[in-house]
């Protein structure tokens, strides 16, 4: 394999898997859309997301082991595929744990109260924030080595504890508990996401000399 291939291989599979990262995105948007306001047509969507994430995985994790066996990267070059082959698992669980939400959603019988949906919404917005960054990361369009989506980590994961508590409290309520035993499960499945977003955020970060290299080699 030519060197020039060799780079243009590299980008390949930084473009898949910057798109692998948004089909996850959407696949999350679908999950919090569904907590919402579930469908039949949210959960054939989020399907089809999902099955799209797989896809996309075993695309990018194929590319990245005929990389290793046919060419055997330099130290830099092993950095972004490394870097990948971990972001792709991160990726992939999002994926699954959206997926969770949005079944879970549509096996509800009774809505929560507007204001704790309310609440959830905002929380799952904020991981969308998360997650937007780390995949801006693998574009190239966060420079630095500060990652701002680690330090959003504590305060977004301090805020589904308190919506968590606040659930189990609901739960002990009279009438029908389920609504907020379901919400409480998928507000762990949310604490998840934000766990492995900023996972791919701080890969990218690892994987930007190498990155920064392949520029400097294509534009020479």
């Amino acid at each position: 394999m030519s060197r020039t291939h060799y780079i243009m291989e590299l980008e390949s599979v930084r473009q898949n898997l910057i798109r692998m990262g948004e089909t996850t995105a959407a696949l999350l948007i679908e999950a919090l859309r569904a907590v919402a306001e579930p469908s039949p047509a949210s959960l054939e969507k989020a399907s089809e997301l999902e099955s799209q994430t797989d896809h996309q995985h075993r695309l990018i994790h194929d590319q990245c082991l005929n990389l290793i066996t046919l060419q055997a990267p330099v130290a830099r070059d092993a950095r972004l595929v490394t870097g990948a082959l971990d972001a792709i698992v991160d990726l992939e669980l999002i994926g699954d744990y959206a997926y969770e939400i949005v079944t879970m959603s549509s096996g509800m019988k009774r809505r929560p109260p507007s204001q704790i949906l309310a609440q959830f919404a905002e929380i799952g917005a904020r991981i969308q924030t998360v997650l937007a960054a780390a995949i801006a990361r693998w574009r190239g369009g966060e420079p630095g080595p500060e990652l701002p989506e680690k330090s959003k980590e504590s305060a977004i994961r301090g805020d589904c504890e308190a919506l968590y508590e606040k659930l189990s409290q609901l739960t002990s309520s009279p009438g029908d508990a389920s609504p907020y035993v379901e919400l409480m499960l998928i507000t762990r499945q949310l604490e998840r996401i934000l766990r492995h977003a900023v996972c791919v955020g701080q890969q990218a970060a690892e994987a930007a000399p190498a990155q920064a290299g392949r520029a400097e080699e294509q534009a020479s």
